[in-house]
This record gives structure tokens, C-alpha cells and sequence, in this order.
């Protein structure tokens, strides 16, 4: 079943005040959309589709670096309402569409992005297969997830973390790790499904497709993010993200 929890109103309105409340402090623009990017390669002249782009801050950021043309898609019409006011400039399109639906674009591009979404999506081999499709010759796919070691273990209804704190250290606690599939966790407010995958069901899923692996990357944190947000150490022992880039 596709989930769409960012058109739901309560959800949706947490979410906007902690990206507001949190700018420039939270995980997003810390850790994940520095390292993001620079795996996106130069775009200037290219066609770019988002998948799952949000609130479009991806697609206006390869417009501003070139891109010829960009299309962003989101199942959530308030983010694409959001992504209009906030972030439409000449060169983007933004469309209502599911990521399950992408083969019925009639367009090919060079570059695929999409941050912090794929974890939505139960059938990760049809996704590779429609992105491998999407893609011209020597085409580029990047995209970020939660990293797999974060979201395996099946939380119940006791749970809270899947760490714990020992002398000022964070130890994860990973189980489950080889159990593929649907997660559910409270998050503001609302249960979220995520789909976990194992390194070995994702690194084959991708490379089933057609696509080759370039690089992975699991980011450290910096000193300057350190100093923002002293927790952040802790990804060192809990690492927050991985990040793919894949070539045709």
C-alpha cells in the first residue's frame, strides 16, 4: 500500500514547524543534504527528475547549478504546495505522482536524485528496474535512505530507541538486521512504514537492475556540526544515513 503520511494534517504540521523550528540544526541540513550533494555530479546542461522531491529545495538547487531542466515528483500535494510557493523557477516541473508510477514517464534523463525516500517504498527491484529505464546512456542515479543498521530492528510497542547510553557513548543495539521489510514507528505523532533492506538486498537490487555502483558513503560528522549539535558525535557508533551513487 503506497503511504502518503505528509498530506496527513496533523503529521504534516509537525513536520514543517521542526524543519522551521530546527533550520540549520537539524539532521537534514547538517548531515544529509551537504553530503547529498556533493555526490550529485555536474549538472549544468543536464535533465535531472527528483524523486520524491519534497519541498523542492533539491530541484532548485540544480536549476541554480545549470540544469537545464528538472522534474520533481511527490505522492504529497502539501509538499508540492510548498515546493510552488517556495521553491518554482523557471526550468522546473513539479508533478503529483507516486514513485510506484515512474514508468509512466515519457521522458529520459541524465541524472536521478532523491534524498531520504526510497525507504518509503516497498518494491525497491521495480523502483531500480523504472530508474534504470528513466536513465540515458552514462546516466547518474544518487539517492540517500536511513541507513540500514538504524531502522532494522522490528520496534515494539515498548520500545523507544534502539540504543542505549553508557558513560556518554551511544550503543546501538541492531537486531532483526536480516528480517527485509516493513518497519512501523511513532514519529509526530502518526505510525510511519519504512521498508528496511540489508547492504545485500540493496547493493543486488541495484546492480540486478543494470546499474553499477560508484560509491557509498556513510559520513562522518564534522567538527563545525560537533559544535552545532554535540550529539551529533554519535554517528560515529549510529551511523544516520547512507548515501548511493550508481552509474549506467
Amino acid at each position: 500500500m503506497r503511504q502518503n503520511i505528509y498530506d496527513n494534517e496533523s503529521f504534516a504540521m509537525q513536520y514543517d514547524k521542526m524543519r522551521k523550528e530546527q533550520k540549520g540544526y537539524n539532521a537534514n541540513d547538517l548531515i544529509e543534504i551537504p553530503n547529498f550533494r556533493n555526490l550529485i555530479p555536474n549538472v549544468k546542461g543536464k535533465r535531472v527528475l527528483d524523486l520524491g522531491c519534497g519541498y523542492g529545495e533539491n530541484c532548485r538547487y540544480c536549476i541554480e547549478n545549470g540544469a537545464l531542466y528538472v522534474l520533481g515528483i511527490d505522492i504529497s500535494k502539501h509538499m508540492l504546495d510548498i515546493a510552488n510557493k517556495e521553491n518554482l523557477v523557471n526550468g522546473i516541473e513539479y508533478v503529483n505522482m507516486a514513485m510506484e508510477d515512474i514508468s509512466q514517464i515519457d521522458k529520459k534523463f541524465d541524472i536521478v536524485i532523491s534524498s531520504l525516500a526510497f525507504h518509503y517504498i516497498k518494491d525497491f527491484k521495480k523502483l531500480m528496474k523504472d530508474i534504470y529505464n528513466l536513465l540515458d546512456e552514462n546516466g547518474t542515479l544518487v539517492f540517500s535512505i536511513d541507513h540500514p543498521l538504524r531502522i532494522a530492528s522490528i520496534f515494539e510497542p515498548w520500545m523507544e530507541k534502539n540504543y542505549i547510553e553508557l558513560n556518554g557513548k551511544w550503543f546501538l543495539l541492531v537486531s532483526d538486521y536480516s528480517r527485509n521489510g516493513l518497519r512501523e514507528k511513532k514519529w509526530n505523532g502518526e505510525i510511519v512504514k519504512k521498508y528496511h533492506r540489508n547492504f545485500s538486498e540493496l547493493i543486488n537490487n541495484i546492480t540486478d537492475s543494470g546499474l553499477k555502483i560508484d560509491k557509498l558513503l556513510e559520513p562522518l560528522p564534522t567538527e563545525e556540526m560537533i559544535q552545532k549539535v554535540p550529539k551529533y558525535i554519535h554517528q560515529i557508533d549510529r551511523p544516520f544515513f547512507l548515501f548511493v551513487k550508481a552509474v549506467k
